[in-house]
């Protein structure tokens, strides 16, 4: 921590996209942000000599920089190390507003695919179906059939119960109501109700649900719910296979806790009220 990584090129003050600069390029905002951007996972925290050498700035030079952005809330000072605050966060919110949820999650979902090896979904609740908003599929002969846009009844995807979970319970008893009138693929039997019930209370405890066949033949999946960075449920995300290889301890262990790390991951991009 606070060292320089080997081979990595130095950030130039006043560097700029291109490398060349306009005529009215203010070059103490170049540099300010140099050092803004100089902190990363590697070196989440700096003393002032890692901060000159990634920078290319004097000692006086860097020492300014660093107070002004202390003063401004960006940057904090523990002893001679100094750290970002979430503050810079605030720096990217104002842009995602601008994109939707199925935007924001699809870099999440590509990279969880090839993690996993499995295809990935996210889904809101839309009426009584989940509505497919995000699908990265992976290579398989027995690939299911959904697609970006897909609507399937909730009770019958690991997406739906995380999201029925949810439900406040006036909300949740009419949903379960308008499915026992319904017909086709949206019925549900009285003992169908009871065992989604039972489904429903487990998920809401362990905060995750594991399905197995109950789309499909051979399809089992693991889902999470993604919450906004304000805490609001924006949509749910899973993980599914078409492999008897793995068994069900297997899948749960390995893919439970990479769907909520990157679900945190998400939600951290995520505000209340964007559009899907």
């Amino acid at each position: 921590m606070g060292q320089v990584r080997p081979g990595r090129p130095e950030l130039p003050a006043g560097a700029v996209h291109g490398g060349r600069r306009p005529k009215d390029f203010v070059q103490s905002l170049g540099r300010g942000i140099a050092v803004l951007t100089a902190f990363d996972a590697d070196s989440p925290r700096m003393n002032l000599t890692d901060v000159v050498q990634r920078c290319a700035l004097s000692r006086s030079a860097a020492r300014r920089f660093l107070h002004t952005l202390i003063g401004l809330g960006y940057i904090t000072q523990y002893g001679s190390q100094y750290e970002l605050t979430p503050q810079v966060l605030e720096l990217g919110y104002s842009y995602l507003p601008k994109l939707s949820v199925a935007d924001l999650v699809r870099p999440h979902t590509e990279d969880l695919s090839r993690e996993l090896g499995s295809s990935v979904s996210v889904g809101v609740l839309d009426g009584m179906d989940v509505r497919y908003i995000a699908r990265i599929n992976a290579p398989s002969a027995l690939m299911v059939a959904i697609r970006v846009g897909s609507r399937i009844p909730a009770h019958r995807t690991g997406l739906g119960r995380i999201l029925l979970a949810a439900l406040p319970q006036q909300e949740l008893d009419a949903y379960l109501s308008d499915a026992g009138r319904a017909s086709g693929p949206r019925q549900l039997s009285s003992d169908d109700r009871a065992i989604l019930l039972r489904a429903l209370d487990t998920t809401r405890k362990q905060g995750w649900c594991y399905v197995d066949q109950l789309l499909e033949v051979g399809v089992r999946a693991v889902a999470v719910p993604l919450h906004s960075r304000d805490g609001e449920l924006v949509a749910a995300m899973s993980a599914s296979l078409h492999d008897a290889k793995m068994s069900k301890r297997n899948m749960i262990e390995q893919f439970v806790p990479r769907l909520q790390e990157r679900g945190a991951r998400i939600g951290l991009e995520l505000r209340g009220g964007i559009e899907f």
